[in-house]
């Protein structure tokens, strides 16, 4: 009898164990399924972020790009507006030099000086007025340089007359090509 209930104690273990065994692959089935859930879940609300992110990042970049070709174009008018009116102030400057110039002729004509003496200008800048200094003591290669540039200077002046014919004008450039190369020590 000892040895019955031995057997039979043994049997209900074994029986015991197999449900166990069955009842803890059902857990760990469940439990699998259970993660996988949970992971496409967060897969999900991965994506969902991601695609917010994604889109938030486009605006901003469209936005930033919108900004820049503002600028640009803003940059743009701008720059047409200085270059309107630089050309505007320009005009102006031409039309009262223009103005100036027929006021002083019309003067000329009327106290009865004669006007053909007058070289016409076309608006050309005015040149600035010479100003040397000389030092008291000189040497003897300043003295030179002074020269050369007084000379230069002059040759300037006679190039800068509109009623020069080209032959004036090429024998100008060519005297003083040739006092240049000559005396340039």
């Amino acid at each position: 009898m000892k040895k019955f209930i031995v057997f039979c104690i043994a049997l209900l273990m074994i029986g015991i164990g197999t449900t166990q065994t069955v009842n803890t692959a059902d857990a760990a089935f469940s439990k699998d399924e259970a993660v996988r859930e949970r992971f496409a879940l967060k897969r999900e609300r991965l994506a969902e972020v991601v695609s917010k992110k994604i889109a938030h990042v486009e605006n901003s970049i469209k936005t930033k790009l919108k900004e820049q070709e503002a600028k640009k174009v803003q940059k743009q008018k701008e720059e047409a507006e200085k270059k309107e009116a630089a050309t505007k102030a320009e005009e102006e400057k031409v039309a009262s030099q223009a103005a100036a110039q027929e006021a002083a002729n019309e003067q000329a004509v009327g106290s009865g000086q004669a006007t053909a003496q007058q070289p016409v200008e076309q608006a050309q800048p005015p040149l600035a007025p010479e100003t040397v200094e000389e030092p008291e003591a000189v040497s003897g290669a300043s003295a030179n340089g002074r020269e050369r540039g007084q000379q230069n200077r002059e040759w300037g002046r006679q190039l800068g007359d509109p009623n020069l014919t080209p032959e004036e004008r090429q024998g100008i450039i060519q005297e003083k090509k040739n006092y240049n190369r000559n005396n340039h020590r």
